[in-house]
């Protein structure tokens, strides 16, 4: 397979640009990316395109995301995870099983979080981590994100264990922050764990270890372009496939006479992706995103 997507088992202690690499040279290409960067300390589900697997990551970050997480109560980083420089520590207040349900309970929702300092979003083009490590204050606008849900799964003062179910963008760091301020007594991420993306699960996920002694057995696990997508899929003939990749000014009644559909979708040739297209004014086709034969 020469384009496609891999969806790795992040370990602890690698960066996710660490796990592009070993996957460059499992595959055997330059053109390898990820979806949703994990932290060095956090493991779990990452998706890695090669090729034109590359061109799909856009439309896979949107998706839910879901992590097995953990907060050390009382303790305050500047990271918000266990790997950060502590500020303060502060004694956890007694707190019950049905009162923590209902703290964590009290997340569920649009909100606005706040991102920590030490992550990858830009201002001006530099990451903020960048930034902070400069010591350069800067201000960390909050953002729109929603929790789905949000199950506490072990306490055990100072640590609650959590299943969160939210959207993409979220920090669960953030969130950890969040929930020690509700104590009272403040906290930080101790361990972090994707266990799906999409619709992409950790029981399918590929360990990092085991791809790289499996040899060219790794296209076995690949997944193609067109499986990838979770998309409507409207299907096109060889001719409309080729006036599509050459970037010819279509409308959907060309593809798809009478057919009712809104938002993205994929245009499929023989089982193969052709592009990532929606309906424009007048019915105009707007090819986002198109793959090569």
């Amino acid at each position: 397979m020469k384009d496609g997507i891999l969806v790795i088992d992040k370990p602890e202690g690698v960066t996710s640009h660490d796990v592009v690499d070993s996957v460059r040279k499992v595959v055997g290409t330059r053109k390898v990316g990820h979806a949703g960067t994990l932290d060095p300390f956090a493991t779990g589900v990452l998706i890695v395109g090669f090729n034109q697997g590359t061109k799909l990551l856009p439309f896979l970050q949107i998706d839910e995301k879901e992590y097995e997480g953990a907060v050390r109560l009382g303790v305050e980083t500047d990271t918000l995870d266990r790997d950060g420089r502590i500020l303060r520590e502060t004694q956890c207040p007694p707190i019950g099983f049905e009162e923590m349900e209902k703290i964590l309970a009290s997340f569920v929702g649009k909100q606005s979080q706040v991102p920590p300092i030490y992550s990858a979003i830009k201002k001006e083009g530099v990451p903020l981590y960048k930034l902070a490590r400069k010591g350069v204050e800067v201000e960390v606008l909050p953002r729109e994100i929603e929790v789905y849900g949000i199950t506490l799964r072990t306490l055990d003062i100072p640590d609650v264990s959590f299943t969160v179910r939210c959207s993409s963008g979220t920090y669960v760091r953030s969130l950890a922050r969040d929930i020690g301020v509700k104590v009272g007594c403040g906290g930080h991420l101790k361990s972090l764990r994707r266990t799906r993306s999409g619709r992409f699960c950790i029981d399918k996920a590929i360990p990092l270890d085991r791809l790289e002694g499996i040899g060219n057995n790794w296209v076995e696990r690949a997944i193609g372009l067109r499986d990838a997508l979770s998309l409507p899929e409207v299907l096109v003939d060889q001719s409309k496939a080729g006036m599509i990749r050459m970037g010819k000014e279509l409308y959907l009644e060309d593809i798809c006479s009478g057919a009712a559909i809104s938002g993205r979708f994929m245009l499929t040739c023989n089982k193969e992706l052709v592009a990532v297209a929606e309906v424009g004014e007048g019915a105009k086709l707007l090819l986002i995103r198109v793959f090569n034969p």
